[in-house]
């Protein structure tokens, strides 16, 4: 990095990470039909005893909740729910709308970044950015692989204050339908579409680093 645009790379790396992190997040989010994967893949209306018809309606009211313009109660039409329970998938909206959130605004950052980017003929900030993923990645997806239980219950304790989390399947069935390889997969899912940002970011840099700059 040149030492006059130090500062620009490096807090253009940092919104790229945060871009290419709650994209990916949002992206798995709003495809529900990840979900209709892992009830024939785990078995859930099996080992559940709900029908998939059932598991597939209250996982779309619960993506639907998690979404910046969803409702603001969380109502399962066939699962009661206990007040440790709504509290905690308000705190998990919170944090996926906050990622929602962060996703549009460093999509806008990274945006104007670029174009700034080819006026002043520097492009670290997108390797930097890729580093900063592929870092990500790689201790999560190692802690996800080899160690899913331990980082599953690691992340709960990081992002939430309470044990909330620990659902009880008599007052909050709808974990029955949740069973904990669902986020797993979800999580896969999310470094799955990091990765291809990267390899996206990547190409970008390889093709307009050799372009001369564009006057201002």
């Amino acid at each position: 990095m040149k030492n006059k645009h130090l500062l620009f790379n490096i807090l253009m790396s940092v919104i790229f990470f945060l871009f290419i992190l709650c994209t990916s997040i949002f992206i798995v989010l709003l495809l529900k039909p990840l979900y209709s994967l892992d009830l024939k893949i785990l078995k859930i209306p099996e080992t559940s005893g709900y029908s998939a018809e059932v598991c597939k309606k209250n996982y779309s009211i619960l993506i639907d909740y998690n979404m910046f313009w969803g409702p603001k109660t969380l109502n399962f039409p066939d699962f009661v729910m206990s007040e440790n329970g709504a509290v905690h998938f308000a705190e998990v909206k919170r944090i996926f709308v906050a990622a929602e959130i962060i996703s549009i605004v460093t999509a806008a950052l990274t945006a104007i970044g670029f174009i700034k980017s080819r006026t002043i003929r520097t492009y670290a900030w997108i390797p930097g950015g890729v580093v900063l993923t592929l870092a990500m990645v790689g201790i999560v997806g190692v802690g996800c692989a080899f160690f899913w239980e331990k980082t599953f219950v690691l992340m709960h304790h990081i992002l939430f204050k309470n044990d909330f989390w620990l659902f009880d399947p008599s007052t909050d069935p709808v974990i029955n339908i949740l069973p904990d390889q669902v986020f797993l997969h979800l999580g896969a899912a999310i470094m799955a579409f990091m990765v291809l940002f990267m390899i996206a970011g990547m190409i970008v840099f390889a093709v307009f680093r050799k372009k001369p700059a564009k006057k201002a």
